[in-house]
């Protein structure tokens, strides 16, 4: 009998188990077959390897590029109050 492959993971074609989507990246679809089929992480989020849907950036950290796998803390004299955030604001 065929097993669904669960969201956040892969199944290649030949493989025994399921594999997870890269760190950096998600799936909330079932069945994929490759890796590529993963969706890149976006901005002002962060995704572990076998996530299933972004997780926004915590106040007080960003992640300024597609594709990260943590949010960056803000560095000494930034700031950010809002969640899910591409950069930091400078102190004033």
């Amino acid at each position: 009998t065929c097993k669904v492959c669960a969201a956040g993971q892969y199944c290649a074609e030949g493989s025994s188990a399921p594999l997870p989507c890269r760190a950096g990246s998600y799936s909330d679809a079932t069945n994929l077959t490759s890796d590529s089929e993963c969706t890149i992480c976006p901005v002002g989020h962060a995704c572990a390897a076998g996530s299933i849907k972004p997780s926004p950036c915590a106040a007080g950290s960003h992640a300024p590029t597609e594709g990260m796998d943590s949010c960056d803390l803000c560095s000494a004299g930034y700031y950010q109050v809002q969640t899910g955030q591409a950069e930091c604001d400078q102190c004033q």
